[in-house]
């Protein structure tokens, strides 16, 4: 039974309101008991389902970060290590 992550969650969110312990909840939609703790605590911040929806779609927007320290450079340093014996 494959569902999208937002139906999980607004799934996850109702069963909560209903009542059912988030251990039964958890393994129903096929998740773990920290992530559904994330979710609900989330949306109580929150403070309604919908905006959190609309939170959680903009968190996974936007491109990758570039590498802290570029590989040439790297490469320089391990150069200068070998050139002055130095252990870095």
């Amino acid at each position: 039974m494959d569902m999208n992550q937002l139906t999980k969650i607004a799934l996850a969110f109702e069963l909560s309101e209903q009542g059912t312990p988030c251990l039964h909840i958890a393994k129903q939609v096929s998740i773990g008991r920290a992530t559904l703790y994330r979710w609900l605590d989330g949306i109580e911040h929150a403070g309604d389902l919908e905006i959190f929806l609309d939170k959680y779609l903009n968190a996974k927007k936007g491109t990758r970060r570039k590498r802290k320290v570029d590989g040439l450079l790297k490469l320089q340093i391990w150069n200068l290590r070998d050139k002055y014996d130095c252990c870095g």
